[in-house]
């Protein structure tokens, strides 16, 4: 009997730290898009350390397609919705930007710039950072960069890169609108 309870201990163990992570405290989701961007979050403030500051107000522009800078997805707004769920789960503000044309994005450089308006709208919102990213679609993955930018100088104050299998799902959220 007591060969019983031996074995039994670490079955125990492991569906109490199941029931635990069921029933509060750290939410996962089961759904692998979704997870892969809140793990870019996670990992975005990390290595963004003292540059952030829980509470501190943010913006967060649709990620773009790499391709067509001024277009996104509804895959690229998913994107970007998803990564502030997360930041705001850890204690980050963020300033409520779902306009498109609010944020514009110089296409002829080749990389993503934060133009002057977007520079004027973070000082009106006292949010000095800002959550950019852009998409690129492959045969089996869209390739996603995340970034978190300062507005007023446009320099990279963490990024983190990642990829998401093409699903059926995928290729619905990525069609352009129309």
């Amino acid at each position: 009997m007591i060969h019983l309870s031996l074995r039994l201990k670490p079955t125990c163990l492991l569906l109490a730290v199941i029931a635990l992570t069921a029933c509060g405290g750290v939410k996962t989701s089961n759904n692998r898009v979704i997870a892969s961007h809140h793990d870019a979050a996670r990992y975005l403030i990390t290595m963004a350390g003292q540059e952030l500051q829980p509470g501190a107000r943010m913006i967060a522009a649709s990620f773009a397609d790499i391709n067509h800078l001024e277009q996104s997805s509804n895959f690229g707004r998913m994107a970007t919705q998803h990564l502030v769920s997360q930041f705001t789960l850890q204690g980050y503000d963020f300033v409520e930007m779902l306009l498109r044309k609010s944020v514009y994005i110089d296409a002829s450089e080749g990389e993503f710039l934060l133009s002057r308006e977007l520079n004027e709208i973070s000082q009106t919102h006292n949010a000095p950072i800002v959550l950019v990213g852009t998409y690129a679609v492959a045969g089996n993955n869209v390739f996603v960069t995340a970034k978190l930018v300062r507005s007023n100088s446009s320099v990279i104050v963490a990024s983190y890169d990642y990829a998401i299998p093409i699903t059926r799902d995928m290729r619905d959220l990525l069609r352009p609108p129309f």
